[in-house]
């Protein structure tokens, strides 16, 4: 196996991008880039030169036809997928290299190189429950994410709550939970983030409805017209660079699978 650099991890993500992106287009379905991709798009016209992953945003309504159509030879949509040659189980989804295996932060994957693809659903109308929903669904993603863990790790509590359902089981609690308030019937819509940033993912459904194409490294994607709205909401000052102590990476190695 050889291990790719940073550079070619990128390029790596935007194949998978591309061919993401192309199949979207095919079958009409909408996505657009999120979180740190799009600032990227936006301030980089790219990859944020330290970044070395992938998000997109997808409403529930595609991102059921996605999971459910989505996958070629190469690529693969893992959405509770559990088997011999992969293993992801989330309130998301990966699209995976599977000529590639994966490392972060020490930890192997049972899956390649790979883009993260959320739900959109929708959200409460009021703002004091909007709160208690954020804190409500990280509560349980937290809980999936724990039942990954050995049994006696720490924090024990945490784990022995979540070791008392499989997998399987938070995952279709959270998919239940998130798909309560409709996103089509919704005021108020928005992703779930992996770490809990209170209510600054609910924006309205308008937000989710209109798309145009940014440029991104060699090829133009899909992003929400109201781009600048988003990346406002989402990180403020947003064109202001990080310091340096704050320029995060996931720690990747990845190999080319031989």
């Amino acid at each position: 196996m050889k291990q790719l650099t940073h550079e070619e991890i990128q390029a790596y993500l935007l194949d998978i991008l591309k061919d993401v992106d192309a199949w979207c287009r095919a079958h009409d379905i909408r996505y657009s880039m999120a979180y740190g991709t799009l600032l990227g798009a936006v301030r980089h016209k790219g990859f944020i030169p330290w970044d070395d992953d992938i998000d997109l945003l997808m409403p529930r309504p595609d991102f059921e036809r996605f999971v459910a159509g989505y996958g070629n030879a190469r690529y693969q949509c893992l959405y509770g997928t559990r088997n011999g040659q992969a293993d992801f189980v989330n309130f998301f989804a990966k699209v995976h290299d599977t000529h590639t295996r994966s490392h972060e932060n020490g930890k192997y994957y049972r899956f390649g190189l790979n883009i993260d693809v959320f739900p959109v659903d929708g959200k409460p109308d009021n703002p004091a429950d909007q709160l208690a929903w954020e804190k409500k669904m990280h509560s349980l993603t937290h809980r999936l994410r724990l039942r990954y863990k050995p049994l006696f790790s720490h924090p024990l509590i945490g784990v022995l709550s979540a070791h008392r359902h499989s997998l399987t089981w938070w995952q279709q609690r959270c998919e239940a939970s998130l798909k309560s308030c409709p996103y089509e019937t919704s005021a108020y819509c928005g992703g779930l983030p992996v770490k809990f940033n209170g209510t600054a993912n609910v924006f309205p459904r308008a937000m989710f409805e209109n798309y145009v194409d940014l440029p991104f490294e060699d090829a133009s994607f899909r992003a929400f017209a109201r781009w600048d709205d988003y990346l406002k909401q989402e990180f403020g000052d947003y064109m202001q660079l990080p310091p340096e102590n704050k320029r995060f990476t996931h720690h990747l190695e990845v190999y080319r699978l031989d």
